[in-house]
């Protein structure tokens, strides 16, 4: 098995979900062992990896990096990069957050799949649970043990008609994150949205960019399936999960995951994950 990256670059533009900050978001052609890097063309080129060790605890999104050289809401970025098996792309931005685009994942897998694949020399780094690691943050609560290939088991509980208690189970290969992940849009709820706003949070949403929802149910949408909200979970588990800088073979139990909780999963993983052969 060789190493990925894409054959050609390519290029999305939107405003960012928290920040409300345009940007346009290329994926570039990585270099052999180079892995998935951010790179902020407005801040004089400064890179950043995509690895847990760079990851910040930050409030509703995963954050690389802190001060001006941020960048914000990583996750559904790096779940198309992580779903598409790519090991080494650059990932150039010329604003603090990608683009929202429509809530998901979709438009970033559906641009890698358009810039096509090539191959490279070297051999992808494929990372091996050694031993079962159990976590709970707040209201999360995560076990992970060793398995051939990236299995997801997430549950998420919500107090809304529409959502409750919800519970899924995915194998992460490129098809099936395309069919059931991929599409899967951020969710949030109007009795928030003050005080995230006073937070400096989510001035870049909208009904265009987001499942929003009220007491009574969606605002200005349709669900693409009645369980999309445990999906967009799952979807951003990919997504964090890929700080773990490799192609990660594991069984994750995520019960109320979020993004901090699953950062500090992958930050005690780190301690048991082992290089296996790529099979």
């Amino acid at each position: 098995m060789s190493r990925r990256t894409i054959a050609r670059p390519v290029t999305l533009e939107g405003v960012g979900l928290h920040t409300g900050v345009e940007c346009a978001l290329t994926f570039a052609r990585g270099e052999p062992g180079g892995g998935v890097r951010f790179r902020r063309s407005d801040r004089g080129d400064v890179e950043t990896p995509a690895q847990v060790a760079h990851a910040v605890l930050a409030e509703r999104r995963t954050q690389l990096g802190s001060g001006a050289d941020a960048i914000h809401t990583v996750e559904h970025v790096l779940a198309a990069v992580a779903a598409r098996e790519i090991d080494d792309v650059v990932i150039v931005m010329d604003g603090p957050e990608p683009p929202i685009l429509d809530g998901s994942a979709g438009p970033f897998f559906d641009a890698l799949g358009m810039a096509g694949e090539a191959k490279l020399p070297g051999e992808p780094d494929v990372l091996a649970v050694g031993e079962p690691v159990h976590l709970r943050d707040g209201d999360s609560e995560y076990h992970a043990e060793p398995a051939g290939a990236l299995e997801l088991d997430v549950e998420i509980d919500f107090p809304h008609p529409l959502i409750g208690r919800q519970r899924g189970r995915y194998t992460i290969t490129p098809a099936s994150f395309a069919a059931e992940l991929a599409g899967a849009r951020t969710f949030g709820f109007m009795r928030e949205v003050e005080a995230l706003r006073a937070k400096g949070l989510i001035r870049g949403a909208s009904t265009r960019n987001a499942v929003v929802l009220d007491e009574q149910g969606l605002v200005g949408t349709s669900l693409r399936w009645p369980d999309e909200f445990v999906r967009h979970k799952a979807m951003d588990c990919v997504g964090d999960l890929a700080l773990a800088g490799g192609r990660l073979r594991a069984r994750v139990r995520a019960v109320r995951p979020s993004h901090r909780g699953t950062v500090l999963l992958v930050r005690e993983l780190a301690r048991v994950l082992t290089r296996s052969a790529p099979c």
